[in-house]
């Protein structure tokens, strides 16, 4: 999951994410330590499955943080910390899933990240194909050859579909970086000249008029503000 974390006290930030962490080694998490900042680094956009979000903030408090966010965004996952629980009134009012209250139990913690997981779980975007469906979070990449392509995931699926037709049907963490080449941001590790690293070591090849879409795009994604 991608999971941000909003806290002005940053041992504070650093113990829950250490839960995290511990619950899925895998879950990428973002840390801001005010509420402005993290308004202001996601320009307006939210794109997290889980924003935990400290109440007790100077300055811009959760609760009118909350605000902004269901503003813009009625989906993502809220979920309040707090020392005390007088503002569960207020949680009502922005549709929060649940408060943390601290000190933080990695239990409670541990149970709350499998109950947001179980509900995104029922979202995942598919691409149905040869009778098939594939969860689109396992594709790494797409190869395009000829009248086919290769849809790399946990196994190497092979559809008489164009790249474009493909394209069309995935959500906005692929990006295409070459005329034969879709890859999925979620798996990229890092992008060097113009290759893409994917966490598998596969080296993709980005096309000199793709170079700074896919930069900008990668570049989005690690601030948090693409996917």
């Amino acid at each position: 999951m991608k999971i941000c974390i909003c806290d002005d006290d940053i041992s504070q930030c650093e113990s829950l994410k250490a839960m995290i962490l511990i619950h899925d080694e895998n879950h990428k998490i973002i840390s801001f330590h005010s509420a402005e900042e993290m308004l202001f680094e996601c320009e307006e956009q939210f794109p997290f499955d889980c924003i935990f979000l400290d109440i007790q903030m100077k300055k811009m408090n959760g609760i009118e943080c909350a605000r902004k966010i269901r503003s813009i965004d009625k989906n993502v996952v809220i979920v309040f910390l707090s020392a005390i629980r007088d503002y569960v009134f207020e949680g009502y009012e922005v549709n929060a899933m649940r408060y943390l209250l601290k000190p933080l139990d990695q239990k409670k913690c541990h149970e709350l990240l499998d109950l947001i997981e179980s509900s995104i779980q029922k979202e995942k975007t598919y691409l149905y194909v040869n009778k098939m469906k594939i969860c689109c979070d396992d594709i790494l990449y797409i190869e395009s050859c000829g009248h086919y392509c290769s849809i790399y995931a946990s196994e190497v699926i092979e559809v008489k579909m164009s790249l474009n037709e493909l394209y069309s049907n995935l959500p906005k963490s692929f990006i295409q970086t070459h005329r034969s080449y879709i890859v999925n941001l979620n798996h990229v590790d890092a992008v060097i000249a113009d290759h893409c690293l994917l966490e598998n070591q596969a080296m993709i090849p980005i096309s000199r008029s793709s170079q700074k879409k896919v930069n900008e795009a990668f570049m989005e994604y690690i601030k948090g503000g693409l996917l």
